[in-house]
This record gives C-alpha cells, structure tokens and sequence, in this order.
C-alpha cells in the first residue's frame, strides 16, 4: 500500500494481499497521526473561539457605551436646535427693529433737510442783510473820510494863519511895551515941564505923539478884536478837532465792524461747504432712509438695539461655549467610531476567518469520514483474509481488529463531536448576522447624528455671520446718529474738488428729474384742458429737457474726445518706449509700415535698413553691397533653416565686427 502525494490521505487503492505485521503498523501510524492532527485542531480552536468570545464581548461592552453617549449627543442636538430656533425668532424680531430704527431714521433725516432749507434761506437772509449793511458803512466810511480830509486841509490853514496872527501879535505887544514906556516917560517930564512955557515946536511933537499914541491904541483895540476872534476861531477849531477825533473812533468801530463782516464771510463759506457736505451726506443717506425717521426715533432705536445686542452676544457667547462642547463631543464620538468601525471590520475578517476554518474543518471531517470508510473496507476485507488464512492465529487478529475499532469508534465520536460544535458554531454566526446588521444600522444612525451636528455648526457659522453684519450696520448708524448730533456743535471745513463727479452726477440727476417732473405737469395740463385734435405746440418744459439732454451729450462727446486723444497719447508714447526698446535690446529699431510691412533699421549702421513684408513672405535690404556673404547667410538662415531672428542675429554680428574695425582703424591709423 502506497500514500498519496498531497495533503488529502486518501489511498489510491486497497491493500489486496500485504502482510500483516506492515498493514496493522501503517495504520497505527495513520491513526496516530490523524488523532495528533484532530487534537491540535481542537486545541487552536478552542483557542481561536476563547479570544473570539472575548473580543466579542468587550466590542458589545463598547457599543453599548458609545450608544449611550449618542443618545446624550442626541438630547444636547436637540437642545441646541430648540435654542437655535429661538435664536432665529429672536434674530427676526431684531431685523424687524432693524428696520423700524432704519425707517424711523428717514423721517428724522427728512426734517433735518426742512431745517436745512430753512436754515440755508436764513443764512441767504442774513449775508444780503449784512451786505447791505456794509454798503451802507462803506459810504458812510467814504463821506467821513472825504469830511477828515477837509478838515485836516482847514486845520493846517488855521495853524498857519495862527502863527502868522501869533507873530503879528508878539510884534504888536513888543511895541505897545515900547510904545507904553516912551508914554511914561513923556508922562514924567509933562510933569516935570508942566511949570514951564512950551514952545510951539514941543507942542506940535506933543499933539503928533498924541495922535500917534491913539492910533496905537485904536491899534490895538482892533488886535484885541481880532484876536478875540482867532480865539472863537480857536474854539471852533477845537470842537472840530473834537468831532475829529470822535469820527476817527466812529471809523475803527467801522474797521472793526468791516473785520467781523469778513469773519462774517468767512464763517459764511464754512457754512455753504458744510452746506454741500450735508447735501452730499443726505443724497447718500436717502439710498438708505427710505421712510424719513427722526434723530431721537433714531436713538431710542439705537439704545434698545444696544441692549438687545448686549443680549444675543451673551447668548451668543453661550452658544459658542456649547458649540464648542459640542464639536469636542463629536469630535470624541467621531474617532470613537472610527475605532469601532475599525473593530467591526476586524470582527467581520475574523469571521470570515472563522468561516474559511469552519470549511476547511468540514472539508477534514468529509476526508475523515471517507477514511474510515475505506479503514473500514480494509478491516472486512482483513478479517475475510483472517477467515481464510486459518484459525491458529485468529486470537491475534481479533485483539488487533478490537483495537483498531476502538480507535475508530474513537475517532468517530470526536468527529460527531466536532460536528456538534460546528453545528453550534454556525448557529451562533446565523444570530450574530442580524445583530452586526443592527450594528451597520447604528452606525448609520451615528453617521446621521453627525451629519445633523455639522449642519447645526454650519447654522451656527451663518447665525454668527449675520450677527456680525448686523453689528457692523449697528455701529455705522451710531456712526452716523454721532455725527448728526455734533453737526450743529463742531464746524469742520471739508475741502472737495472744484469739479467733484459726484455733486455734478447728483446736480444731471436733480436736474434732469425737475424737468421730467415739469414736462410730465405739463402734458398733464395739455391733457386735462381736453383739446381735441392734433397739438401744433409743445410745452416748454420738452423743449428744455431735449436741450439739457443735448447739452449733456455734447458734454459726453467732448470728454469722449479728450479721453481718445489721451488714449492716442499714450498708444503713441507706449508705441516709442516700445520701439526703443526692442532697438536697446535687440538692436533693431522698428518701424511699422502698411499692408504688413515692417522696416528694420540696424543700430550699427542707421543708413542701411530691411524691409518684411508679412503678407507676401518677403525681405528686401541693401545690406547686400556690404556684405560677400550675405547670399550665404539668407540661404542658410532664412531659406534653409527657416530662423529669421538667427540670421538677423548673425547680420548684428557682422556689422559690429565691421563698425569695431572702422573704430580701430580711425583711432590707430597705420
């Protein structure tokens, strides 16, 4: 008898007439054999089925806490999604307050235009009032002046008829003191001559002195009338040297009020370029004041918003924290069930491990019962061989053949028992297939509760961004509400632009509405007064809107005209740079021709040029006088390799060779 080649121990064919020592050894041997095989199978699985039980039980212990936990994640998502709504609710209703401030915003900003135009017919109230105030003190300064002027003229005139008058009057009293001394002295000796005779010549001297003595005196009776009235002239002097200075004060009050009239002027400009400002600021406000609201709506609206706000960023800073609680939750539950997927795919392969050990165990025990089976055959046909070998040495084969069936009952029994254990073994994966289907299907559950957290942080995310916008729109009205509050307080003059596109863009708008609005009146009259028959004349209001129209596209043309000239400017100069330097760095200069023509000037030699044609694939040059090669150099170039930019490389070559011998030659003549 002769074992297989193989694995298998089948036999290929009975033993028909061995001997009996060698068939009961080779079966032994083959039992012994098969019995260790059955025991170490038994042994690793056993072993193989322990840590399967173990590793089964710990994955349940662990799926039944991560169940858990997701069903607390569960109840937190939906506390965070009822508080998610009531943040939306709240979220509208601040919106809705949003836009009650904005409207009630328009309203104010619509009294603050009527206070302006008020404001604004006041101002032009008062500058014609103090215009004309100034006129007036202008004309009065003037005729002061013109009044000073002759007054200072007659004062001089008076100082110096009063000195004249003052000399005169010195000389006069000088000689009155003469003259008063010679009549005390005449006095004296009339006294001292009244005893004596007089001769007629004395007396003739006596009466001429007399007669001279009262002609001095009607002299100076008439000086003293004459100076009485320089005196009263003195004193009309005086009261209009008085009056002089009282107008000479009247005049600096006049300067000073001149000087206030200039501040006045001055404070007048700040207010037209506040003025602008404020038109500016209106225009742009009105885009978004649709319903006019007051300064103090504006306020109110303002604090109660600031108190909301204080509000939804406590709430908000709230739901951050739980936010955050919440992605380090999923986060944790994320790679726990990584693991426990990673678990369950470990669980599945050893299944399937055990599964392929289960069919190979089956595939042994189908070879084992084969054998025993043909162990069989061979022990009828050994105990038919015993029959007809004789009875001396029956006792011997049937001790043998005793043996041999005890193993094999033996055997057979561990077999069934194997088969019972498989069959328990297959029982218990039949049941565990819907409890890992369960398990795929919380795992999916898993997947879903996380899917529904990260759509909840993505709301969040958006909640959060529309917060902040509304506390950026929140902080540019306190902006705004800040400045309307300091207009009337602080005066900050704004410089602009002499043409500022803007003002002119918002003065077309302004103009070309007001002359649609009065067109549309006066169609609308034309219409109401129900003329019948064909119009033979236009309102007015037409005529003017198609020539601002007109007018406006003249301005549109000639801007487009300054714009195409500018354009050209610059073409032509970018152009020039570019010709430049393509001549600097490649040395040929350029020049654009038409029908595709390109003419090419060499920079070592000016004179001489090159002419491409584009279109037709041509060069022209009278290069070729100066060079013996220049047929070559085409040939090989242009007409053999096909490399433009390589042959005018190799003519740059040639002609700074060429222009660097002339250099050597002109500066070292042999």
């Amino acid at each position: 008898m002769s074992n297989s080649a193989g694995s298998s121990p089948f036999l290929e064919s009975p033993v028909q007439s061995p001997s009996k020592v060698n068939g009961a050894a080779e079966k032994e041997r083959k039992l012994i054999s098969l019995q260790y095989k059955l025991n170490t199978i038994q042994n690793e699985f056993e072993i193989e089925r322990l840590r399967l039980q173990q590793q089964n039980n710990s994955i349940d212990k662990k799926y039944r806490t991560t169940v858990e936990e997701l069903e607390k994640a569960l109840n937190d998502t939906k506390f965070l999604y009822d508080n998610n709504n009531k943040l939306e609710k709240e979220l509208n209703e601040f919106k809705r307050k949003l836009g009650d401030i904005e409207s009630s915003k328009d309203e104010e900003i619509q009294k603050l235009k009527l206070q302006l135009h008020t404001n604004e017919t006041e101002a032009a109230q008062t500058i014609s009032g103090y215009r004309s105030k100034i006129h007036k003190e202008e004309q009065e300064n003037d005729t002061q002046r013109m009044e000073l002027r002759n007054c200072k003229s007659l004062l001089e005139r008076y100082k110096e008829a009063i000195a004249v008058k003052s000399e005169e009057i010195n000389n006069l009293q000088r000689e009155k003191s003469e003259m008063s001394g010679e009549i005390d002295a005449l006095r004296v000796s009339r006294l001292v001559m009244a005893h004596h005779n007089y001769s007629t010549e004395e007396l003739q001297e006596l009466t001429v002195i007399n007669k001279s003595l009262q002609d001095q005196i009607q002299y100076t009776k008439e000086l003293e009338e004459v100076n009485l009235q320089q005196a009263n002239e003195l004193k009309k002097l005086r009261i209009s040297s008085e009056s002089q200075q009282f107008w000479r004060t009247e005049n600096g009050k006049l300067q000073n009020k001149l000087e206030q009239t200039w501040l006045l002027e001055k404070k007048l400009e700040e207010i037209q370029l506040e003025n602008i400002n404020l038109k500016s600021q209106l225009a742009s406000w009105d885009i978004y004041n649709e319903d006019k609201d007051r300064p103090e709506d504006i306020v109110r609206e303002l604090k109660l918003a600031k108190d909301t706000l204080v509000v939804l960023t406590d709430e908000n800073e709230k739901i951050h924290l739980d936010n955050n609680n919440l992605k380090i939750l999923n986060d944790e539950l994320a790679l726990e069930r990584n693991q426990l997927l990673d678990l369950n795919k470990n669980y599945e392969t050893s299944i399937i491990n055990f599964k392929r050990l289960n069919h190979e165990i089956e595939q042994q025990k189908q070879l084992s019962f084969e054998e025993c089976k043909l162990l069989r055959k061979q022990l009828d046909e050994l105990t038919a061989f015993n029959v007809e070998a004789g009875q001396a040495e029956k006792g011997a084969n049937t001790e043998e053949v005793k043996n041999f069936e005890s193993i094999v009952d033996g055997y057979k029994n561990q077999t069934e028992d194997l088969t019972e254990e498989l069959r328990k073994l297959n029982d218990q994966l039949l049941s565990q297939e819907p409890q890992s289907k369960k398990r795929k299907l919380s795992d999916q559950l898993g997947l879903n509760y996380s899917q529904r957290l990260n759509e909840l942080q993505l709301n969040c995310v958006s909640l959060q961004r529309e917060l902040q916008k509304s506390q950026n729109l929140n902080k540019i009205l306190e902006e705004k509400v800040h400045r309307l509050t300091e207009l009337k307080e602080k005066r900050i003059r704004i410089l602009q632009l002499r043409d500022n596109p803007l003002l002119k863009d918002q003065f077309v708008r302004r103009k070309q509405l007001e002359l649609l609005k009065k067109e549309n009146q006066d169609l609308l009259q034309e219409l109401e007064t129900g003329k019948e028959g064909p119009m033979d004349r236009i309102p007015r209001s037409i005529y003017e809107s198609l020539s601002f129209d007109l007018k406006e596209r003249d301005d549109d043309l000639v801007k487009a005209g300054k714009k195409f000239i500018r354009l050209k400017e610059m073409f032509t100069k970018k152009s020039q740079e570019f010709i430049d330097v393509v001549n600097s760095l490649l040395g040929f200069k350029l020049e654009f021709q038409q029908e595709g023509r390109v003419k090419i000037f060499p920079c070592f030699k000016p004179e001489r040029y090159l002419i491409a044609d584009l279109n037709h694939n041509t060069l022209k040059s009278n290069l070729n006088s100066d060079f013996q090669d220049w047929d070559a150099l085409l040939h090989l170039w242009v007409e053999k390799r096909g490399q433009i930019p390589c042959f005018l490389a190799a003519l740059t070559l040639k002609l700074w060779e060429m222009s660097s011998d002339s250099q050597a030659s002109k500066e070292y003549p042999k």
